[in-house]
């Protein structure tokens, strides 16, 4: 009987002693030192400099979108030339406005050949310039060649 008391007492002195033992070390683990706050500051400065640089990001993302928005809009819109287009640039640069972009390249040897015809017969360019605006005021995309077909028949 002696014995069973003396096991018993000693189960119940390892247990008390594993428990102090567990509340010491989840104590420690659980205790913010200055190095796990230090950690912490790290961790959070991380976290504030990687959502600047998202915002930053998403707002340069933002300001292309809006900016290729407005590119394909006035590309619905059509090419548009005022008076003061036609008074201050020369008759090449206004029809090179007129055709498109995937068809500039083709057309820039014809350039030179309508001036030419210009400087011969300046009267040319008055119908050159009311095709011109007639193609503003029906608000047509201009065919890629019939600026120059156009300019050449005449």
């Amino acid at each position: 009987m002696e014995i069973e008391v003396l096991s018993a007492a000693l189960v119940l002195v390892a247990a008390v002693c594993g428990g102090l033992c567990a509340v010491f070390i989840a104590r420690s683990k659980s205790t913010v030192n200055k190095h796990s706050r230090q950690r912490i500051k790290d961790f959070e400065n991380d976290i504030k400099y990687l959502a600047d640089s998202k915002k930053e990001e998403a707002q340069d993302y933002r300001k292309e979108i809006m900016r290729l928005k407005n590119v394909v809009s006035k590309a619905k819109e059509g090419t548009s030339i005022t008076d003061t287009d036609m008074k201050n640039s020369g008759l090449g640069e206004v029809i090179m406005q007129l055709i498109p972009n995937r068809y500039k390249s083709i057309a820039k040897p014809v350039v030179p050949m309508i001036e030419e015809a210009v400087k011969k017969d300046p009267t040319l360019l008055d119908k050159v310039y009311e095709k011109i605006k007639s193609a503003n005021t029906n608000n047509k995309k201009t065919e890629p060649g019939s600026e120059a077909e156009a300019v050449t028949s005449l």
